[in-house]
């Protein structure tokens, strides 16, 4: 079972409010979790962010994915975001820690 990655690119005025609307929908036990979350700013254009979900698979991130508490998160976070966001959808094919 590989590793997965799924990469959620988007704009926003308020980063810090799309962060505590993110956090503020748990999930359910009986979904899977990521097993990182890790929120990103590009310095080189600003207002722009990224969401970088890791996941033990495919499966459990779109297992995830399709959740109701996934679709929750998305309907609260929309408003904070200009645009519609980018999805990336990554296999780690190899991995080093320096």
């Amino acid at each position: 079972m590989a590793e997965y990655i799924q990469i959620v690119e988007y704009e926003s005025d308020d980063i810090d409010a799309v962060i505590r609307v993110a956090n503020s929908v748990p999930v359910p036990d009986d979904i899977p979790k990521p097993t990182s979350v890790i929120v990103v700013r590009d310095r080189d254009r600003p207002g722009t962010y990224a969401t970088i979900l890791r996941f033990d698979s495919y499966e459990d991130a779109m297992r995830h994915s399709e959740s109701d508490a996934t679709h929750e998160r998305i309907a609260k976070i929309g408003p904070l975001m200009k645009g519609e966001g980018r999805f990336y959808n990554l296999d780690v094919l190899d991995e080093r820690n320096q």
